[in-house]
Order: C-alpha cells, then sequence, then structure tokens
C-alpha cells in the first residue's frame, strides 16, 4: 500500500485531480464494507498530514466499526471541471499515538475533536475520469488508472 506522498510521487497527474477536488469541495464519498458484507457510504472530509491521507471519524459513526474490522475502502469524489471523478481504493487502520493525532488535528482546516478516531487511508489503487466531447453524439469518458506495483 502506498501512503498519499508516494502516490503522489508515483501518479502525479491522478494526485492532483484529487486535491483539486479536496481543497474545492471538502466533501468525499467513503464507502466502507459492513459486518454483513454489503457497502456502507458515509460522506467525509480527508486531511493530507505528513504526505499521509486521514479521516477524523466522529465515534458514533458506524464506520469506525467497519474499518476496525475490515479496513477496506473506496474514497469517491466528483464533479470537477468536465465532470472529473477522483477514487481510491485500499486499506485504512486506526491511529492512536499523539503525534499523528496532533498532525493530523494542525492540518485539518477544521475541528477534530480529541474523542475522534482517527484513521490513515493507505492507497492501492486509483482512478480519474473525465468526459470529452460533452452533448456530441461521441460523447466518452477518459480514464487513467494507477496501480501499486
Amino acid at each position: 500500500m502506498a501512503t498519499w506522498a508516494e502516490f503522489t510521487t508515483a501518479a502525479p497527474a491522478i494526485a492532483e485531480l484529487g486535491l483539486t477536488q479536496f481543497e474545492k469541495f471538502h466533501i468525499a464519498y467513503l464507502a466502507t464494507v459492513r459486518k454483513d458484507g454489503s457497502p456502507r457510504v458515509h460522506p467525509v472530509s480527508s486531511i493530507i498530514a505528513d504526505g499521509r491521507l486521514f479521516i477524523a471519524t466522529n465515534p458514533q459513526s458506524p464506520k469506525r466499526h467497519d474499518l476496525t474490522r475490515d479496513g477496506r475502502f473506496v474514497l469517491h469524489m466528483l464533479p470537477g471541471e468536465n465532470d472529473a471523478e477522483f477514487l481510491i481504493r485500499g486499506r485504512a487502520r486506526r491511529v492512536t499515538d499523539g503525534d499523528t493525532r496532533a498532525a493530523v488535528t494542525n492540518a485539518a482546516g477544521h475541528t477534530v475533536h480529541d474523542v475522534d478516531w482517527i484513521f490513515e487511508y493507505d492507497i492501492q489503487e486509483a482512478m480519474m475520469a473525465y468526459w470529452e466531447n460533452v452533448g456530441q453524439p461521441d460523447t466518452r469518458p477518459v480514464r487513467e488508472f494507477w496501480r501499486e506495483p
């Protein structure tokens, strides 16, 4: 799995779109795996700190149990220019050390509460897409993929 910094080095165009959308919209949709195996979707605000991707999670949120039990996730954002979308897939894990919590809180740009659970999101796959010739008979998606070697 790759950190945000490693992913940015390996796939700069995809990471740039993701960062642009994080900064512009501040909301992404996080899919986690429920105990019964079905998906659960949550609106979240991502935080990049020290070259790593985090999400602070309210202690009442069911996603904290999903991620603790089964760290698989998909994070999806849209629309960007030309209906651009950004998606990453990987594994999340809870972090509890004070230095990481302090870095996340300082980088957040919004309140991270002492009771929030902090999860780090490592990236295994990424995708960006946009549409060409919108409104024309040959409208088509253009996709770029990255997968950790």
